[in-house]
């Protein structure tokens, strides 16, 4: 467990039993397991929670870190942190999360083709990176009612209701064009769906699942992380983040069905950006610093100008060929196709 210092003014995260806060830390009690927050507001709808609130260890399961400030206070969290499970600093700053809860609340519903509808594709033809997520699509081709296509640009989030208006025409030209880079989890149930009850085959997508299998050793092949698994291991978001009683079979649908269906597609580019630029090409950029830093990181200045002649940039030498961070395991049956994987 990281033993990490909390001081008033840091901006956290605590996980709870069945729910999840994020406020300004006000005081950390002296030698009493408790801490106090101001502003804060409930993670899982970004709904605020009027006054200051008291938390203590024994229903704190996370701490996470959120923001970070310089100490104002010389108080420890060891009374704290003793007895919770960990506490750690999320890989996603307070802006990003709060843009994204913007969307989530600004999400545009789209029932049928009217004027949001033609706004919406008109918006989306001109996206080159887009996320995809639907709901009730558990059996692939054989589930019983899929409900709804949510799709996430960087700035907006759109949720069609394919029970009630099927998966129209420009619809498909969007998942299907060669243009767009899509990003998934579990792609196989979405594009299985897609192209057998709608007719709806996907272009080229970077599936978040994959990523993930290919980068990790020793993966359990029985085992599919689900999204709210991958946000918790990769961005340190909360494990009970997502509602999971939450349906979508019944219609009309609230406004918390569909901010969930919005929340389910929310942060997939966030993970994708993390997934290649943080774990699959860490290396890479590993030897871009290496590299970069090879003629500035010298004080000497004779050897600068002997770097800087022509036909002597000798750091090139240095540059390590490029290699995703994927290691291929040996094929040990031969009816089943290699997986690469990774540490």
């Amino acid at each position: 467990m990281d033993k990490l210092d909390l001081f008033k003014g840091q901006i956290v995260l605590l996980e709870l039993e069945e729910e999840c806060v994020i406020g300004e830390i006000l005081h950390i009690g002296a030698k009493k397991s408790f801490v106090r927050l101001q502003n804060v507001r409930d993670f899982q709808s970004n709904l605020p929670i009027c006054g200051n609130q008291d938390y203590y260890s024994s229903e704190i399961r996370n701490i996470k870190i959120i923001e970070q400030s310089n100490p104002s206070e010389t108080n420890s969290t060891s009374e704290i942190v003793s007895s919770i499970a960990a506490l750690s600093i999320t890989r996603i700053d307070l802006e990003d999360v709060q843009q994204i809860f913007d969307q989530i609340t600004a999400h545009v519903f789209i029932h049928q083709t009217d004027i949001k509808y033609h706004d919406a594709i008109k918006y989306l033809k001109t996206q080159k990176l887009i996320a995809l997520a639907m709901e009730g699509i558990a059996g692939g081709r054989h589930a019983t009612a899929p409900s709804l296509l949510s799709i996430a640009t960087t700035e907006r989030i759109y949720v069609f209701d394919v029970m009630w208006m099927n998966i129209t025409n420009d619809l498909k030209a969007i998942l299907a064009s060669s243009k767009v880079r899509r990003v998934v989890h579990n792609g196989r149930l979405l594009e299985d769906v897609l192209k057998h009850r709608y007719g709806a085959p996907l272009g080229k997508c970077f599936d978040t699942l994959v990523a993930h299998i290919a980068t990790t050793e020793n993966y359990d092949d029985r085992n599919e992380l689900t999204i709210q698994q991958c946000l918790s291991k990769y961005l340190n978001l909360p494990s009970n983040f997502f509602n999971g009683t939450v349906t979508f079979a019944n219609r009309p649908l609230n406004d918390i069905q569909r901010k969930a269906a919005a929340k389910n597609v929310a942060f997939l580019l966030t993970l994708q950006d993390y997934l290649v630029h943080e774990v699959m090409l860490e290396s890479f950029y590993r030897s871009c610093n290496r590299y970069g830093t090879s003629l500035a990181g010298g004080d000497e200045h004779f050897t600068s100008i002997m770097k800087l002649s022509k036909g002597r940039n000798e750091d090139l030498i240095e540059i390590d060929r490029f290699k995703l961070n994927i290691i291929k395991r040996p094929i040990t049956n031969t009816n089943v196709l290699p997986r690469s994987r990774a540490e």
